[in-house]
């Protein structure tokens, strides 16, 4: 009887790849793993550092919002106490002016002081001792010309300044103070101002043209009428022209008292010096209405014109 031997299947030969695989499989494996331990890790301490910088950032400005709270609320009853002391008549001229000293340096960027300073004026022109109203007067021109430094010094960085110099006719000399006769004048200058606007690609470019006519002075008011023609030119093509006639004298404060323009953009006319009868100087800024001051509330137009831009920039 004939036994059959058992067939044994040839064995298979490995080539490398396959050694690599077999010697890669736990490598891989234990790459796989620390991968998503560190993931893991760096995923956890990039949400915990997240959550601590959000909780800070919500603790600061809880901290800002009590402060400034509590600091509108002690500026609103300063307010209210020194405004009716100032009204009352039964205060002193030197005490008034006191009272608006205090009001001018701590809220100039939010009231427009003007009729203050103006009311102030006008009783100081009361005042019976002649060397006693021209101290008080001196005091009054030193605050106002403060507060114009305070906010042109605001502005800086932001706001473009032309200085003019305006001559006095040759024959104002024989003007004599007292009279309170309007000088009459004929003094004109231009100014030129750019700002840029980019609306996705397309840039375009804004160009003011100020005319400034200096039509009459007061010397005795420290006062000038002055006449403004403002033209506008986007991209070499003309927009359109503003025209504004007003006094300025030493109590025009830039931040409050300017012209508003297209754009949302601001024009300002403040007097610096008045020298009878060498010259009168005067500043001309232009600024963005966002550095304008806080009561200077940007039209609802302005606001979607602003926002649209944005949006098309950011595309």
């Amino acid at each position: 009887m004939d036994t059959k031997e058992p067939v044994t299947p040839p064995k298979e030969k490995r080539d490398r790849w396959d050694k690599i695989q077999i010697v890669m499989q736990p490598i891989g494996g234990l790459i796989t793993a620390l991968t998503i331990a560190l993931v893991s890790y760096y995923g956890s301490a990039y949400l915990n550092n997240k959550q601590n910088n959000e909780a800070k950032i919500s603790l600061y400005t809880q901290l800002m919002s009590s402060r400034e709270q509590a600091e509108s609320a002690l500026r609103k009853d300063m307010f209210n106490s020194i405004l009716g002391t100032i009204l009352k008549d039964s205060h002193s001229l030197d005490e008034n002016i006191l009272q608006l000293e205090l009001l001018a340096y701590n809220f100039h960027e939010s009231l427009n002081l003007m009729p203050l300073f103006v009311y102030l004026n006008r009783k100081i022109d009361d005042e019976k001792s002649v060397p006693e109203r021209e101290a008080f007067r001196k005091r009054l021109y030193k605050m106002a010309g403060d507060v114009i430094s305070k906010q042109i010094s605001s502005l800086e960085g932001a706001a473009s300044r032309e200085t003019m110099f305006i001559t006095f006719p040759s024959d104002s000399s024989l003007l004599k103070p007292g009279s309170s006769k309007d000088l009459v004048m004929d003094w004109k200058d231009s100014k030129v101002f750019y700002d840029t606007i980019r609306v996705g690609n397309t840039k375009n470019v804004y160009k003011r043209v100020v005319f400034f006519k200096a039509v009459a002075s007061n010397v005795d008011k420290k006062s000038i009428n002055v006449r403004l023609d403002i033209e506008t030119s986007t991209n070499n093509k003309f927009t359109n022209m503003v025209t504004q006639e007003f006094t300025i004298d030493y109590f025009q404060f830039p931040m409050i008292d300017n012209t508003r323009l297209s754009n949302d953009m601001r024009c300002a006319v403040v007097m610096r010096d008045f020298d009878f009868p060498n010259f009168i100087e005067v500043d001309i800024l232009y600024f963005p209405g966002s550095h304008s001051s806080l009561k200077e509330k940007p039209y609802y137009d302005d606001v979607v014109k602003k926002l649209l831009m944005d949006q098309q920039a950011n595309q």
